[in-house]
């Protein structure tokens, strides 16, 4: 949410200032501290971005560690900026391929259903881009290095080399990488998305923020699955292409398969493995995203946009759509509107 670089945080805890801009941080600095952890609770907000809709939510959990969940939509391609301090990052992607970079510009492509980890020298910026026409859901948790280094030790050799070095010391180079996101840890980042926003959801938040931090660092430490091979990430890629045509949506599974010149266990697998997500709920998704879209851009009654998606009853879509989405298509129409 960052547009430039930051000097004073005043009393927001340097690991969320960062992810916020400036309307955002001055919001926050305006509410009341908990009187127990200290820590300043948002609301969900919605975006600066006048072509943005949606909302994100930032929490300081403990001094050095906090997160900020994001289920944002852009109409256009924006390139944001963020200012690294010295801190390890971690990013949850649900939905929304978008591409990073540090100084040198050159892009690496993160795409949706991945937990990945980044470190940079710091007072340095990333660049993440984000496409057209595209939904991001994610969760971005930032640890200080005294915060980390109460669980991870550098001496740990199961951890990845650029975590290892950040460990030790400021790093000397931007450097990411990534795991797909496992089922547990994706069912707690969609448990955490869909959390309400009263004392005790925030209470509740704060918990699972621990829990899922926890299976992160034993997922870094070493417990992690072994990585796709980049053959298979490649044919899955062309894959979700093909189910984002309109050609392919038409698709059972055995012409997919035909299509791709791919076995169907390994088909089946390395999607859920790579994406996070079966083929069936990709393809709900994607039903649901048409639908947002429709009530976004169309004059469509919620009946009408519900035939479409394929639902002959209405409030059969309409529960479908609130599972996906978190809230009905009456209020989505409502609030975009």
């Amino acid at each position: 949410m960052n547009d430039s670089p930051i000097r004073d945080h005043g009393a927001i805890d340097p690991t969320l200032g960062l992810m916020l801009d400036d309307d955002a941080r001055t919001f926050l600095a305006g509410l009341a501290p908990d009187p127990l952890s200290g820590a300043r609770r948002m609301p969900r907000m919605r975006p600066s971005d006048a072509e943005a809709s949606g909302w994100f939510q930032g929490m300081t959990v403990r001094p050095g560690f906090s997160f900020v969940m994001t289920d944002v939509y852009r109409a256009r391609s924006k390139e944001a900026m963020f200012v690294s301090d010295d801190h390890l990052k971690l990013h949850f992607k649900l939905d929304g391929p978008s591409a990073i970079s540090g100084a040198s510009r050159e892009n690496m492509t993160v795409e949706p259903g991945v937990m990945a980890f980044l470190v940079q020298p710091p007072r340095t910026v990333k660049y993440e881009t984000v496409r057209e026409d595209a939904r991001m859901r994610c969760i971005t948790m930032v640890c200080s290095r005294e915060f980390a280094g109460q669980f991870l030790s550098p001496v740990d050799g199961d951890l990845p080399a650029p975590i290892v070095e950040y460990l030790k010391g400021p790093v000397s180079r931007f450097a990411h990488g990534y795991i797909p996101l496992p089922p547990q840890l994706r069912a707690l980042v969609e448990e955490m998305m869909a959390l309400q926003g009263d004392s005790l959801g925030q209470l509740m938040l704060e918990a699972k923020a621990l829990e899922l931090l926890y299976l992160a660092l034993r997922q870094l430490s070493g417990t992690s699955a072994v990585a796709p091979r980049e053959r298979d990430r490649r044919k899955v890629q062309q894959l979700c292409a093909l189910l984002d045509s309109k050609e392919g949506g038409a698709m059972n599974i055995a012409q997919l398969c035909r299509e791709i010149a791919w076995n169907e266990t390994q088909m089946m697998e390395s999607f859920k493995q790579i994406t996070g997500t079966t083929i069936a709920s990709y393809r709900q998704r994607q039903r649901m995203e048409q639908a947002l879209r429709q009530l976004r851009t169309t004059e469509l009654s919620i009946t009408e946009i519900a035939f479409d998606a394929g639902y002959e009853h209405p409030s059969n879509f309409a529960t479908a759509f609130k599972r996906t989405f978190g809230f009905s298509p009456r209020a989505g129409r409502a609030s975009l509107n």
